[in-house]
């Protein structure tokens, strides 16, 4: 598996969240097979729709991916709580990737999947304002 992301696709940009975004869904989309089904790849949703990045064509299962650079901590930051808390105890709840990359050798470093059974409300905490 190459662990490297494609450069190329944001020289020119100029926001970390932009570039981290373009770089960590494409490498995803590029690289990640369904954990569910085992189907060979996973497609990337439109653009802005809550809590759900990615989708498996085979077995339609979501997923949410988060990521950061360095290492992968005991808590992610996230948007908005009241849409996560929907999407979480809706019937099409998904399941999440957290990926920890190296921002200057541009390479993903952890990848980790969490079934979506165990997300529940009090897990997630509130953003303090």
């Amino acid at each position: 598996m190459n662990l490297n992301f494609k450069r190329e696709l944001v020289e020119n940009y100029h926001g970390k969240t932009q570039i981290a975004r373009i770089l960590t869904e494409t490498w995803m989309e590029e690289n990640m097979f369904c954990p569910r089904c085992g189907y060979l790849r996973i497609n990337h949703f439109p653009n802005n729709r809550p809590v759900a990045d990615f989708y498996c064509p085979n077995c339609k299962c979501e997923f949410e991916l988060k990521s950061k650079h360095g290492r992968l901590s005991e808590k992610v930051n996230d948007g908005a709580y009241s849409t996560m808390i929907e999407r979480i105890t809706s019937n099409q709840n998904p399941d999440f990737f957290f990926m920890g990359y190296d921002e200057n050798s541009f390479q993903v470093r952890d990848l980790i999947m969490i079934p979506k059974h165990f997300f529940v409300p009090n897990i997630i905490e509130k953003r303090k304002l």
